[in-house]
């Protein structure tokens, strides 16, 4: 068999290499025999560092067992390096890695961006870039980034697979590539949305392995052709070897686990590059789709955007504004979807575009705030802070306020983006907001990770009043769904499962809710009149409606489709929200009756659609921005 030229200045063959032996006297020693290029590299995920070195010997053991065992060239680890994303787990990693003679490269997972105030800045910080590709030993190394800021489910953003396509084509179609992504592909129940894209761009070329982790189960299965496999935990016992063998002509994976300590031989895949054109798939479908009996709606338009959305749209004055993961924020016009300018940011905007004083103000992952003019798009100011800024801001008194992961809340001059003030969270490793501020005209309200309800006065930035949002682990803070103020009280969901409505004033507590069926906390709410509406987390995709009032429970509707973070838009009588499935849904403000459900392309909905003057509009991880006619009545 003759090897890729990567691997080869003169082809030697297994039958060459026994007549060398054979000449030399030393047949006996032949299966000892190993091929110069031939290295060996090591694969584990899920290593969950925490605090008070939670896994620390688990991992620890196993990475000095590597060494000793495999001695690989070098290692991967294929995300979820941390639990929570945390600067002190990211320190318990450094020590889990000490002194160890072999390079270990990563790739980030869910848990190293979902809790992490700084995400993946502190990231490339500790371990290194997201996405990026080496070279090794005439083989290709390619480390991807799959994660979906703050959020568990997978994607890989447009900007990185067009990265991707010019990596693999400078490598060439014969190099034997290695590909590691967090997320799994190919399999029911798969958490990304776009894996054909992936698979597009990676199917000219010699794919050897895909390695995966995240559903931490020791697995081995076929995609498109592609010897597809995940592991469990490392701190579970699992990692696997790989002998890259050119005299053999041929990649052998064996894996050990906690169950069986010994290699057991997973497979063995021929170096050489296919000769046959793989089968491009579709993505599978994160959920069946619902059995509802609803009409969809009338297409106005249809836009192409240039990176995925997750932010809340904003339609204001015939214009409709988004912020997208590419960085850029865009004014589209209502009618029919026409850019009338677009700026950008540094970093990605899980931030949402917020209107006041004929300025567009959104945070960026790049860590400042940024204010654009609303005709033109001109930027008007840009203001650093110590973080990510996931947050969105409310405005009041001629001040801004959004928070930033440095667990800051900071208040600035919308007029020119001066620090007016600062506030400071709780001192805890989760003191970040990523929700929507809200306001009063004399307060700021904010939800934060760290358990907690501020209200700051809108002037100084003083705390009037906190409140817990649960007794239990940061986990279940006030911190996804932002809150709502009506009424002379503050509504915020938090995860879990309970709904408050504080006193605005005083932050005494006016009611609570808690859903029978699916849960509150990740939507967030929206009051019109003494009306209430909510999405809710669960199997039933449920959307509730609550009186203002009292909490008392108006009506249920059941979509069937998971609803993530997207949270309710009302207008004309009408509450439209996105499933994570990429549909949209419209139900009757009255009456939660289903009026209808509009499939948009392939792609995550976790973004809040905007609704007026008898249009809705939506912008999903397809991205596309999309213009829709709401129902008439007849």
């Amino acid at each position: 068999m003759t090897l890729p030229s990567a691997f080869l200045d003169t082809p030697i063959s297994r039958r060459d290499l026994l007549r060398l032996g054979v000449a030399a006297g030393i047949a006996p020693a032949l299966p000892r025999l190993r091929d110069p290029r031939a290295f060996d590299f090591a694969y584990f995920s899920d290593t969950h560092l925490g605090l008070k070195d939670y896994n620390f010997e688990a991992c620890r053991r196993l990475v000095l067992e590597i060494a000793e065992r495999v001695r690989p060239a070098l290692a991967v680890n294929g995300g979820d390096v941390t639990d929570y994303g945390w600067a002190g787990e990211y320190d318990a990693y450094r020590r889990v890695l000490e002194g160890i003679p072999y390079p270990v490269h990563h790739i980030p997972g869910n848990h190293d961006v979902r809790w992490a105030p700084r995400g993946l800045q502190i990231f490339r910080e500790r371990v290194g870039a997201p996405y990026r590709s080496f070279d090794h030993a005439g083989a290709h190394f390619v480390l991807l980034d799959s994660t979906v800021p703050l959020s568990h489910y997978g994607h890989y953003e447009r900007a990185q697979l067009r990265w991707l396509e010019q990596d693999l084509r400078r490598v060439g179609r014969a190099t034997p590539v290695f590909l590691f992504s967090h997320h799994q592909m190919g399999r029911p129940g798969d958490p990304v949305d776009n894996d054909a894209m992936l698979l597009a761009a990676v199917e000219p070329y010699n794919v050897k392995l895909v390695f995966t982790g995240h559903g931490h189960q020791d697995l081995l299965w076929d995609w498109a052709g592609m010897t597809t496999t995940m592991n469990k935990g490392l701190y579970q016992g699992s990692y696997q070897r790989v002998e890259v063998d050119p005299g053999a002509g041929e990649v052998r994976l064996s894996r050990r686990t906690l169950e069986s300590p010994d290699f057991r031989p997973l497979a063995a895949v021929p170096l050489a590059a296919p000769r046959e054109k793989r089968q491009v798939w579709p993505s599978a479908p994160l959920a069946a789709t619902p059995k509802v009996d609803a009409p969809a709606l009338a297409a106005r338009w249809d836009r192409a955007l240039g990176g995925a959305v997750m932010s809340h749209l904003l339609v204001a004055d015939g214009t409709l504004y988004v912020s997208a993961m590419d960085g850029s924020v865009q004014a589209l016009r209502a009618a029919d979807g026409a850019e009338r300018w677009r700026a950008a940011t540094g970093g990605y905007c899980h931030s949402s575009p917020v209107l006041a004083g004929g300025l567009v103000v959104v945070g960026s992952a790049d860590g400042a705030v940024y204010a654009f003019d609303a005709r033109t798009g001109a930027r008007r100011w840009r203001r650093p802070t110590g973080g990510p800024v996931y947050a969105s801001a409310a405005v009041a008194k001629g001040v801004a306020a959004i928070a930033s992961g440095d667990g800051h809340v900071y208040g600035l001059a919308l007029a020119t983006g001066a620090e007016r003030w600062r506030f400071r969270l709780a001192d805890t490793p989760s003191a970040f907001a990523q929700s929507r501020a809200a306001t009063d005209g004399a307060r700021f309200y904010v939800g934060a990770w760290d358990r907690n309800v501020y209200a700051l006065d809108a002037e100084t930035g003083a705390l009037v009043w906190s409140r817990p949002g649960t007794e239990r682990s940061f986990a279940y803070s006030p911190a996804i769904g932002g809150p709502a103020v009506a009424h002379g009280m503050v509504f915020v969901p938090a995860n879990g499962n309970v709904l408050h409505a504080f006193d605005a004033a005083t932050g005494a507590t006016r009611w609570t809710f808690t859903s029978p069926g699916d849960k509150v906390g990740y939507s967030s709410p929206t009051v019109v009149g003494d009306r209430l509406y909510i999405g809710c987390l669960g199997d039933k995709g449920e959307v509730r409606c609550l009186s203002a009032l009292d909490g008392r429970e108006l009506w249920v509707a059941a979509t069937g489709s998971t609803i993530y973070d997207s949270s309710p838009a009302v207008a004309d009588g009408w509450v439209s929200i996105g499933s994570v499935d990429g549909i949209l849904w419209v139900l009757d403000a009255e009456t939660g009756r289903i009026a209808a459900r509009h499939p948009l392309p392939p792609g995550h909905f976790l973004s809040s659609p905007a609704a007026a003057g008898g249009a809705v509009y939506a912008a999903t991880f397809s991205d596309r921005a999309f213009g829709l006619a709401l129902p008439t009545r007849g």
